[in-house]
C-alpha cells in the first residue's frame, strides 16, 4: 500500500509540474532593448540556426501587446518550449519581445483553445534576462500542425517563398489540429480561391439557416523529422568526469 501511495504521489506531482507555465511580468522587460536592431537576411534553415540562440518547437501560452489604432505596436508573446533543438530545454517558458509595425515584426496570434505551435528561431535579447528573446518573420513563426497520427508537421507551402524546401519532402496530410482549418466566409470568392490554390487548401462549404459558411483547411506539410537535418544544429559533445 505504501508503494502504491508513493506511485500515486509521484504521478500527481509530475502532472502538476507539466501544468506549470512561464510566470511573466511585463514590467520586467522593455521593448527599447531591441529598437534599432537590423533583421538578418536568412534564406535557409541552416542560416537561421546559425544566427539563432534558440531553435525549438514552441507553443503560444499568452500574449500582451499594446495597440495603436487596433494594430499591434509593442509587447510580448509568451511561449512554452515543446521540442528543443538549440539553446533551450523542454518545458522552458520564454518571452519574445516585439515592437513596431514592419511586416517582419514577430507578433504571435492570440491564444484560442490550445495555443498555436511554431518552429521558432530566436535571438537572445540584449539585457540581463536569460529567457527573453526576439526574432523576425518568417523564422520566428513557422506554423507547426498536428497530424492525425500525432506527429508535428511543418505546414507547407511556407509563407515565405524564398525559403526553399524540396517538393519531395512535402506530403499530403490529414491534420487533427484546430488551427489547420479557418473561417473565410467574409472573404471574396476570388481571394478564397487564390489562397486555396497558393497554399494547397481544401475549400469546405456548409450553411446554416441564414448563410453559407466557407472554411479553408490545410492539406500539405513536411514531418518535422525531415526538417531536423536541414537545421544542421552543431551539437556539443558532453564530457563526463570519467572521460577527463
Amino acid at each position: 500500500m505504501k508503494h502504491l501511495f508513493t506511485l500515486i504521489l509521484t504521478v500527481f506531482s509530475a502532472s502538476l509540474v507539466a501544468q506549470i507555465t512561464f510566470t511573466h511580468n511585463p514590467d520586467d522587460f522593455s521593448s527599447e532593448e531591441i529598437k534599432g536592431l537590423i533583421a538578418p537576411n536568412l534564406n535557409s534553415f541552416a542560416e537561421a540556426t546559425e544566427w539563432a540562440d534558440l531553435v525549438a518547437i514552441a507553443q503560444v501560452d499568452d500574449i500582451e501587446y499594446k495597440k495603436i489604432r487596433k494594430l499591434n505596436a509593442s509587447g510580448y508573446g509568451y511561449l512554452n518550449v515543446l521540442v528543443p533543438y538549440k539553446g533551450a530545454t523542454r518545458g522552458e517558458g520564454i518571452a519574445v519581445i516585439a515592437t513596431g509595425f514592419d511586416d517582419n515584426v514577430c507578433y504571435y496570434p492570440d491564444r484560442e483553445n490550445e495555443g498555436e505551435r511554431f518552429l521558432v528561431f530566436l535571438k537572445k535579447a540584449p539585457g540581463k534576462k536569460s529567457n527573453v528573446y526576439y526574432g523576425y518573420k518568417p523564422f520566428c513563426q513557422m506554423q507547426i500542425l498536428l497530424s492525425d497520427l500525432g506527429q508535428y508537421i511543418l505546414r507547407t507551402p511556407l509563407d515565405e517563398k524564398s525559403i526553399k524546401i524540396d517538393d519531395q519532402l512535402s506530403e499530403q496530410q490529414t491534420f487533427k489540429d484546430p488551427h489547420a482549418m479557418f473561417d473565410t466566409t467574409l472573404w471574396t470568392s476570388t481571394k478564397r480561391e487564390r489562397y486555396a490554390d497558393e497554399y494547397q487548401c481544401e475549400i469546405i462549404e456548409s450553411e446554416d439557416r441564414f448563410n453559407k459558411i466557407f472554411k479553408l483547411r490545410y492539406t500539405q506539410g513536411v514531418p518535422i523529422y525531415k526538417i531536423r537535418p536541414l537545421l544542421k544544429v552543431k551539437y556539443k559533445a558532453r564530457i563526463t568526469s570519467k572521460q577527463i
